[in-house]
């Protein structure tokens, strides 16, 4: 009986939170869930490994939403100066402060831009409860758990001083 009014209270939270996005020292700009949606989604899917010794299975997981360097261009990220760019970087934030950093080149000038993304679905469904109405997860890493940011909801973009 509950469960129908979690998840409807869940959906509507995600769809009025958002997610911050904060380009140097300008004003932070908020992305709602409408604006998020709007945006190119991409769908990944990871192959995990479940249970132990002979019972092991492959299970495929599948993400949706919006890769992160997406996000930043919406923001405005391109528009900084191009020499500046090379020495910049992107630190996603957790609502309990944890957070994960990237470089501009690790997005933008190699593969793992295609593969970190801000997630808004799990196989078809909204995140799970544990995982909040946005997470982050750059799923080209070889080990799954550091860069996997639940319940985000800042992304701070900066610029390293010379």
């Amino acid at each position: 009986m509950f469960a129908p009014l979690l998840l409807a209270a869940g959906l509507a939270f995600a769809q009025n939170s958002g997610v911050e996005v904060k380009i140097g020292e300008a004003a932070a700009r908020r992305f709602t869930g409408a604006e998020i949606a709007a945006l190119p989604q991409t769908e990944l899917v990871e192959t995990r490994s479940v249970g132990a010794g002979a019972k092991t299975e492959q299970a495929e997981v599948r993400y949706r939403g919006v890769l992160l360097r997406d996000l930043l261009d919406a923001a405005g990220v391109q528009k900084l100066d191009r020499h500046a760019l090379r020495h910049s970087g992107v630190a996603a934030r957790a609502t309990d402060s944890y957070a994960v950093l990237f470089s501009w080149g690790e997005l933008y000038n190699g593969r793992a831009g295609d593969n970190v993304l801000v997630i808004t679905s799990m196989n078809g469904k909204p995140l799970p409860p544990g995982e909040g109405p946005y997470a982050l997860r750059s799923l080209s890493d070889t080990k799954p758990g550091p860069r996997h940011v639940k319940w985000l909801n800042r992304i701070d973009f900066f610029t390293v001083p010379k």
